[in-house]
């Protein structure tokens, strides 16, 4: 809730109000944490808020850890997810 405060003067009510009802989604089990991270991020990066940029909680991981296909290449092609 913190990081909302960055932006929270150039929000509407109407996105407030999506992202504490995903927020209480999560608190119920109904969405993944992740939702919420997605949503904070885009607000991060429309703002351009330097500081949050920089907050390694946005992107724990370097992308390329992230990219199921890019990471086939390091696995010669084998696929573990099956």
């Amino acid at each position: 809730m913190n990081t909302m405060g960055y932006f929270s003067n150039e929000l509407s009510k109407e996105e407030k109000a999506f992202f504490l009802d995903s927020l209480q989604k999560y608190k119920n089990g109904i969405l993944p944490f992740s939702v919420n991270i997605s949503i904070l991020r885009l607000w991060i990066e429309k703002y351009k808020e330097d500081y949050l940029l920089k907050q390694t909680f946005f992107e724990p991981y370097p992308q390329e850890l992230m990219d199921i296909d890019a990471m086939t290449v390091y696995c010669d092609g084998k696929d573990y997810w099956k």
